[in-house]
């Protein structure tokens, strides 16, 4: 699914906060998450749920075999670019490292996506239309649409500390009080991404009005591939903007981080590249019972 796709990559590429022995949990069990997270967004009818079973064995598979290697070795170019002193290109490069994993995602998982995307009835439309509602709801208080700007910047602050610390350990306070102002500094577009978002999901819906068109899947296909590029013309200079600046303020904590800070970093990174070397090894436990 369009979600499951994100999901596979992010959870794994972008590395979400938690243990190592979490990722490689989950990991292992990534074909039953997906899945459970499609059936929150279509509520999935037990035919589908049942024919959305092999595709996703299928896709575990070849992202094990394939694509953990790939994550491995670029988090290993990531700690020696952290070591040699992490540049604004730096930022820059990892950005267009995961679009390119992103995209190898989307070209192997979109035809299947959009045989089961195909399936979905009209009344099950409905139903992904009350769950965008739903995490539309939590996006708003936790990122304080609509509030004043102290407010969003209060909450984006404390976002920005709890990102940092996972990966530099807790900081300083002259550390803490240095992230605090850079990420006050940044350009405020809570409200114009929050409308992006909105955007985005009536395309969504728009393009599954067309599900079952013989040229779905491809539509599906480029819809996702043009991630960026079909940002609205009015948001698309304003995110352009944060992303430059965020970048700047992540070059920035680096630069002033203390040798054990950057070498906390370093350990995160490793771990991450380690488990994902050793879960990329591992057979899937229904493949190796089906094994002699």
């Amino acid at each position: 699914m369009v979600t499951g796709a994100r999901v596979w990559l992010f959870a794994m590429l972008v590395l979400a906060v938690s243990g190592c022995s979490t990722i490689r949990i989950a990991y292992n069990q990534a074909d039953h998450i997906v899945a459970w997270i499609a059936d929150d967004y279509f509520d999935l009818t037990s035919e589908q749920e049942h024919a959305l079973r092999e595709p996703l064995e299928r896709f575990h598979a070849w992202h094990r075999r394939t694509q953990l290697p790939e994550y491995a070795a670029l988090l290993e170019t990531v700690q020696q670019r952290v070591s040699a002193g992490t540049k604004l290109n730096d930022a820059d490069w990892l950005a267009e490292a995961i679009k390119v994993r992103y995209r190898a995602v989307v070209l192997h998982a979109h035809t299947d996506a959009a045989a089961v995307l195909a399936t979905l009835s009209d009344t099950q439309l409905v139903a992904t239309r009350r769950h965008f509602d739903k995490i539309n709801r939590k996006y708003v208080k936790d990122n304080g649409v609509g509030a004043s700007a102290d407010e969003q910047r209060r909450l984006r602050e404390r976002r920005m500390l709890e990102r940092i610390e996972h990966w530099t350990g807790p900081l300083d306070a002259p550390l803490e009080t240095k992230v605090r102002d850079l990420s006050r500094g940044l350009p405020l577009i809570t409200d114009a991404a929050y409308r992006e978002r909105l955007r985005r999901q009536e395309e969504f819906m728009r393009l599954l009005q067309s599900r079952q068109a013989p040229d779905f899947a491809t539509r599906l296909r480029d819809w996702l591939l043009e991630w960026d590029r079909t940002r609205s013309p009015e948001y698309q200079p304003q995110y352009a903007r944060f992303i430059q600046a965020r970048n700047s303020m992540y070059v920035a904590v680096l630069g002033v981080a203390t040798p054990e800070q950057r070498a906390h970093v370093l350990s995160v990174l490793r771990r991450y590249e380690n488990a994902f070397r050793e879960l990329a090894a591992q057979a899937p436990a229904r493949q190796a019972a089906t094994q002699p």
